[in-house]
């Protein structure tokens, strides 16, 4: 580990001690220390499974660390480096570990044209927080341990006004320390992009952009593999002959492109119509390939200096291997409005298609991967209750549907149905498992004198699943405080 994380450092630090010049430079570094208190409630409900009755789980947790920054800064780049290690003390388990907050960000101008920025995040922790996540049902439920790493190179060129090309490479990993059988899976994710922005007139401009994914998953464990070719034999006989390891490997390719058509009709109105494409190739054999088309047309309105909202939808076309295609809608609302000169007030919802397939609470029969339609719904709202005391409320739901192979023969062995009779559209329905996530809570921010920062955070979040075992209710509570001061200035 400790040598894949000094090849990733080098990497970006080598770029910009090769490309330094002569230039006027500031220097400066900042210590400071930041403790917190994390009481977390766990309520797990009771499942069909006798032997996983209902229980709680508790975490008591205090954390102590320093926190060091150092920046380098010129007038064609800039470079930031900062860590924070925690020590940890769980009161309710009598467990302590050390976390780690580690960030590298930099960007350099070779020219008026060409800018190169990059950045590296490494975290030790088991917060899910801290976890990078496209939706909020990418979630750290059970606070296992974990280390991930992203490292992003982008470059961009601009080749006339308002409008440039982009290039970029992510390489992504995650280590759980809960692995083994039924354990939760690691992966590596390399994403390669392209993206373009043309600028037409004032009145039209259109943007584009294009990935590959290729996510490299842990062998499944032989456990697991045998449980699995038992239970395809007793469906039928011989299905599992030639089949080896590889065959139930959950890595993948996954492509993606869109391109927008923004017109500019006013300062205050602007439509807009798009196109979005992602698609799947799994490599095993018990995951069918899917592709997503969507066609969508909306506006933005800004009707006052405080009140601007947006409003768009289209059909969607979505296509699993095997099955028939399905036509559906993509829909998306949203406002924003500033109540007063103190407070934002901000509404969101979406409804659509995606593919989940790098889910960080992946166990090993990758139950959360693969195609998923989901609605979300979200409420905002911050309060500048004093000059340094801000207050922040939220509320959200989501609901989502997602299709799993090993679901489907466990729902059709649970209704004792024939599966080699039932006919591949109720297979497909009964292959499909919900999962509606509640979210609310708030945070006050208070910044006291020049350097002092406290911060108290509550989250209550609701799962509700068709999988077995994954159904809870968590109460979170964070407090922390921090102080952070210039050291030095150079």
């Amino acid at each position: 580990m400790l040598k894949s994380l000094l090849i990733l450092l080098l990497i970006p630090l080598s770029t910009f001690c090769l490309v330094f010049s002569a230039q006027a430079r500031l220097n400066t570094f900042t210590g400071g220390m930041t403790t917190g208190y994390d009481y977390d409630r766990t309520k797990y409900e009771n499942s069909d499974d006798e032997a996983l009755p209902a229980r709680t789980s508790y975490l008591k947790q205090l954390s102590l660390g320093p926190i060091f920054i150092l920046e380098t800064t010129s007038s064609i780049d800039q470079l930031t480096i900062s860590y924070n290690p925690d020590y940890t003390y769980d009161f309710e388990n009598s467990n302590n570990d050390v976390d780690h907050h580690f960030s590298l960000s930099g960007y350099r101008s070779f020219s008026k044209r060409l800018l190169l920025d990059l950045s590296d995040t490494f975290i030790y922790s088991d917060d899910p927080n801290d976890i990078e996540t496209d939706n909020i049902s990418d979630y750290n439920s059970r606070r296992r341990r974990y280390w991930t790493n992203d490292f992003n190179i982008n470059s961009t060129y601009s080749y006339d006004t308002g409008s440039s090309f982009g290039v970029g490479y992510t390489y992504r990993i995650l280590r759980n320390d809960d692995t083994g059988p039924g354990g939760y899976e690691d992966y590596d994710r390399h994403i390669a992009n392209l993206s373009l922005q043309h600028y037409i007139n004032s009145s039209w401009n259109i943007g584009a952009t294009t990935s590959y994914t290729r996510g490299l998953f842990d062998p499944p464990d032989p456990i697991v593999v045998d449980r699995i070719g038992d239970g395809l034999e007793s469906l039928a006989p011989g299905i599992t002959e030639g089949v080896d390891t590889q065959d139930l490997s959950n890595d993948l390719s996954e492509y993606r492109a869109g391109v927008t058509l923004n017109w500019i009709l006013s300062q205050r109105k602007t439509f807009l119509v798009s196109y979005n494409f992602s698609g799947t190739d799994y490599d095993a054999i018990l995951r069918f390939n899917t592709i997503i088309h969507d066609f969508t047309f909306g506006a933005q309105y800004q009707h006052t200096t405080r009140l601007s909202f947006g409003l768009g939808g289209g059909p969607s076309y979505v296509k699993t291997e095997t099955f028939e295609g399905n036509l559906n809608y993509n829909a998306y609302a949203n406002l924003d409005y500033d109540l007063s000169r103190h407070s934002h007030f901000t509404a969101s919802v979406e409804k659509g298609y995606d593919q989940e397939n790098f889910m960080s609470d992946n166990n090993t029969f990758g139950s959360d991967q693969g195609l998923t339609e989901f609605w979300q719904w979200r409420m905002g709202l911050s309060h500048q209750l004093l000059r340094d005391l801000q207050a922040d409320l939220f509320i959200s739901y989501r609901d989502e549907k997602q299709g799993n192979f090993l679901y489907g023969v466990a729902t059709g062995l649970e209704n004792e149905n024939d599966l080699q009779t039932t006919d591949r559209e109720t297979f497909r329905e009964e292959s499909i498992f919900s999962t509606d996530i509640y979210e609310a809570g708030g945070s006050l921010n208070y910044s006291f004198t020049q350097d002092w920062s406290t911060a108290f955070h509550y989250t209550y979040r609701k799962q509700n699943s068709d999988l077995p075992n994954d159904n809870y209710d968590e109460h979170r509570i964070y407090l922390t405080l921090t102080v952070q001061k210039e050291l030095f200035r150079w």
